[in-house]
């Protein structure tokens, strides 16, 4: 399965370059990860915002990116979200707001969670 995923906050375009970086450098993930541009917003001139496609095929990538992802937002400044959308259209948002505080044991709890709303098979997402 394939997953888009959207950086929003200051300065998103350096930011998911940087994600992506740490996104290639997981061994699960390594050539599956692809940074492409989006259409143009409505109403503009130039070129789209740039996203990442993730192919997760099995447990072991939906793991690595997960903890990657939470990782990578947990040692941003300011505020971000990272915003998974999976083929079926369904979104998880993961916010620095709500990784920022958290130990090490409740990052690895939101990383499983994560995983788990990314695989689980439409409707069945904890949320």
């Amino acid at each position: 399965m394939d997953v888009r995923v959207e950086v929003t906050g200051e300065r998103s375009a350096d930011e998911l370059r940087s994600l992506r970086q740490w996104l290639v450098a997981e061994e699960s993930l390594r050539g599956r990860v692809r940074l492409v541009s989006g259409p143009p917003p409505e109403g503009t001139l130039g070129a789209g915002l740039d996203v990442l496609m993730v192919a997760l095929g099995n447990v072991g990538a939906f793991t690595g990116f997960a903890t990657v992802a939470v990782t990578w937002l947990k040692r941003r400044a300011g505020p971000m979200e990272v915003k998974i959308t999976r083929a079926d259209g369904s979104t998880v948002v993961v916010s620095s707001t709500l990784v920022l505080p958290q130990t090490a044991q409740e990052l690895r709890e939101t990383a499983d969670r994560l995983a788990r709303d990314l695989a689980a098979r439409p409707g069945e997402a904890d949320g």
